[in-house]
């Protein structure tokens, strides 16, 4: 009854809804027929190292992504985005698994023979293009919002995306039409990103006031100010609406970018205040969409949160340095041209001025000039630099340069030796490229990174786009610098910027070789098996001995899979287990071949989601179609007895009553499971208990094996059932020094506690659960119980199973 209620608000919320309006009148089209069908919204944070995401929850400037690790089951692990750690970089694996697919975020097309930002429509799209001729796209199906890549998302899917912003493409579209048509018919909405806009625009200039007394550059002041309102308030709100309705409309994928941390962290740094200020707000709008996506109808979502790197706080060297590193190495290779004996059979010309030869390129696309078609140009944006010839020198003539750019306080440089492997020269000598780097940066890295490392910094000197010589900011024996102009920086191997984080549930299936860290290609491969493009291998049960078994076991009414939205969904239950990771399941309303939820297996879809093995023990049959409940388990199981529970004549609520009794071998331990369902009335559930407890099911176990009753009662501790049961078992939920009882019914306001668990003495409670979160909340209109129990065996082999 609670949970009809509690559907037709919904369901009536729903249809009114905003985003619905917006699918209706702007012409979007929603899926069909979904419902049951897996979805995910990655949710990517921009330049947020797990060190600092992990300061701002410590902090409490992200209470939400607490939320998630606290209460909804979440795990962070490390994020390791490859080489060079910049957004176009990763998400060329994400979407497309390849590695150092660009050698920067800026760089010198050697076949365009011209610069240009990885941020620019045309370069985006043809490089994708060029991806997209290896490999899928991960986003097709679905939308992308505010990234570097479409991801093979179409064209009218892709908003605010680097290689879907040319005009054309636009206009072709239709989304500048319907851009137009979203201010008209979100009017407030409109008017609530303006006055947010300029409350921070206001905000922003009073801080540029701060920084013009720090000495910063007027102008850098000024477009940071602008950045922060546009892109840290006016495209995080109408994003985070876009992306809302997109997840109303049950597209399978969709990736949002929010960009504001990055673009003030680059300003001040990735540890300051002003860069943390931005977090807040985009903590407030991950709240906003996970419980979006939870609620969405025509689609089964999980929610993942990363970012794609982290950031180094940095010195600049265009800010210390007249001139930046671009006249550090006209000097450097004068003075090599003329005193170093590597280069003295050359030419004796002195080269043009410096300033005649090179010139930064941050905001425009450009061909050479002249002097630079005739000598070489630099592309230096951040931590990493590429220097290009006309005519590469000999490797002996890069190895002089480099060490004079060594001496001039370069932290390190990289290039290709005579044996035609790599070396990375820095301040306390040179290495070689992969052999010496994990010895290299054992003081700064984890181990697996830096094996990891190794190879991509391989992979990132030889991209057909990487500089004849690289120029790297960041060394394991200086402090980091960035060859533009600002106080945090990413792109290189540094273990901030190598460093992001990602949220996922814990139940997410992954690939081998992620015990340390998730790179792009693994989260990749996550997420295409999610989508049911993909398969991983299942991780092998590996055969364990000891003294000591550890046994998870989960009881849980699932209300026939109908959760409180209305909505019916096996696979949405078989989520809510998944995260508790349980041995033993006895779930409880389960229906086989019922027309009220499509005439489904739910037992058999759950246990097939889980790979688990179960039994079914019907209790109501009619028609063809029967209601019952059902064991599972990752043992095999014995069943010794299905049968009936005594009823009670007159009661108000006739329905027959069962209970399974199963066996299954855990080591050398035979442990009994029994699970039921007791009737509604007070007389028939002190009968049905009285049998449950009685010679022919609990009473009929040897003194020596082990025994767990659980399911769901209908009845509160105090009753005479809950006694009966209580005076020869022992409750779990009582049976725990210094644990509180927590109830389980409702699932949306719990007020009492009906599902039970009761064990023999040899089985001693570790830890009880009951998971009460968004998933959980919606599922059913019970919440699961979940105990640890611990009992001691004889020394045998007994699967091992996770923890933690």
């Amino acid at each position: 009854m609670f949970a009809k209620i509690e559907a037709w608000f919904r369901q009536t919320r729903a249809r009114s809804s905003r985003s619905e309006w917006a699918i209706r009148n702007l012409g979007l089209t929603p899926s069909t027929g979904t419902s049951e069908a897996p979805g995910l919204l990655l949710i990517q944070i921009d330049g947020l190292a797990r060190t600092q995401v992990e300061r701002a929850i410590a902090s409490g400037r992200m209470p939400f992504l607490k939320k998630l690790l606290n209460r909804e089951n979440y795990r962070m692990h490390d994020f390791y985005p490859g080489m060079p750690s910049t957004t176009p970089a990763v998400q060329a694996e994400l979407y497309y698994g390849l590695r150092a697919a660009v050698p920067a975020f800026s760089f010198f097309d050697r076949v365009k023979k011209e610069h240009g930002l990885m941020a620019y429509p045309e370069w985006a799209k043809d490089f994708e293009a060029s991806y997209a001729a290896q490999a899928e796209g991960l986003m097709k199906d679905g939308s992308c919002w505010s990234n570097i890549y479409t991801g093979g998302a179409k064209q009218e899917e892709s908003h605010f995306c680097g290689a879907s912003l040319g005009w054309r493409d636009m206009w072709r579209s239709g989304a500048v039409l319907k851009f137009f048509a979203f201010l008209i018919m979100n009017f407030v909405s409109v008017i609530k990103i303006i006055v947010l806009m300029l409350v921070e625009l206001v905000l922003a200039f009073c801080d540029v006031i701060v920084g013009l007394k720090r000495g910063e550059r007027f102008i850098h002041e000024v477009h940071m100010a602008l950045s922060r309102a546009v892109v840290a308030i006016g495209l995080r709100e109408v994003v985070k609406v876009g992306v809302s309705i997109d997840l109303t409309r049950g597209l399978p994928v969709i990736h949002m970018n929010f960009l504001g941390y990055d673009e003030q962290s680059h300003r001040r740094g990735p540890g300051s205040r002003f860069a943390h200020w931005s977090l807040r707000g985009i903590d407030r709008y991950i709240k906003n969409l996970y419980y979006t996506a939870q609620g969405a109808s025509r689609r089964d979502y999980a929610v993942w949160v990363f970012s794609d790197h982290g950031q180094e706080r940095t010195e600049s060297f265009a800010l210390k340095f007249p001139g930046g590193v671009e006249r550090i190495v006209h000097e450097c290779l004068e003075d090599a041209q003329k005193l170093d004996h590597a280069w003295r059979p050359r030419s004796q010309r002195r080269p043009a001025a410096p300033w005649m030869r090179s010139r930064r390129r941050r905001s425009a696309q450009a061909q050479l000039t002249p002097q630079e078609e005739a000598t070489f140009t630099i592309a230096s944006m951040g931590p990493v630099g590429h220097v290009y010839f006309t005519h590469k020198p000999e490797p002996a003539k890069l190895h002089a340069l480099a060490l004079r750019l060594i001496a001039k306080d370069v932290p390190g440089v990289m290039l290709r030796s005579e044996a035609g492997k790599l070396q990375w020269l820095h301040a306390g000598g040179a290495i070689a490229v992969p052999e010496e780097v994990p010895a290299f940066l054992a003081k700064t890295h984890s181990e697996p990174v830096r094996n990891e490392l190794a190879q991509d910094l391989v992979a990132f000197a030889e991209n057909p786009h990487s500089g004849d010589i690289i120029l790297m900011g960041w060394s394991p024996d200086k402090a980091p610098w960035s060859f533009a102009p600002e106080h945090g920086a990413h792109g290189g191997p540094g273990p901030e910027e190598t460093r992001g984080f990602v949220l996922l549930p814990r139940h997410t299936r992954l690939p081998k070789g992620t015990e340390h860290f998730i790179r792009p290609a693994a989260l990749r491969a996550a997420a295409l098996n999610l989508l049911g493009r993909g398969k991983l291998e299942m991780e092998k049960i590996v055969p364990v001995s000891g003294d000591v078994v550890a046994l998870r076991v989960m009881t849980y009414n699932t209300h026939s899979c109908s959760g409180v939205d209305g909505r019916v969904s096996p696979k949405r239950i078989a989520r809510v287990i998944a995260n508790s990771e349980p041995d033993i399941v006895a779930l409880q309303e389960l229906d086989l071949g019922k027309r009220r939820s499509r005439a489904e297996d739910q037992a058999a879809l759950i246990a097939s989601e889980l790979e688990m093995q179960y039994v079914f023990c019907p209790t109501v049959t009619r028609d063809g179609e029967h209601y019952g409940h059902a064991l599972l388990s990752r043992w095999p199981i014995e069943v010794v007895k299905r049968a009936f529970l005594p009823s009670a004549p007159g009661s108000w609520w006739p329905e027959p009553r069962s209970a399974l009794w199963a066996r299954v071998i855990i080591g050398a331990r035979r442990v009994n499971i029994f699970t039921t369902h007791l009737g509604l009335g007070l007389q028939e559930r002190q009968l049905q208990m009285q049998a449950l407890m009685g010679e022919e099911w609990v009473g009929a176990v040897p003194p020596e094996e082990e025994i767990i009753v659980c399911g769901d009662f209908n009845c509160t501790p105090g009753s005479k059932p809950y006694r009966l049961a209580a005076s020869k078992l022992r409750d779990i939920q009582k049976s725990m020094p210094g644990y509180s009882p927590l109830s389980t019914f409702t699932s949306l306001r719990p007020f009492t506690r009906i599902d039970h668990i009761f064990v023999s003495p040899a089985l001693v409670p570790q830890k009880i659960t009951v998971p009460r979160n968004a998933l959980t909340r919606v599922a059913s209109d019970h919440l699961p119980l979940v105990v640890d129990l611990l009992t001691e065996t004889a020394a045998a082999e007994t699967p091992a199973r996770k923890t933690g």
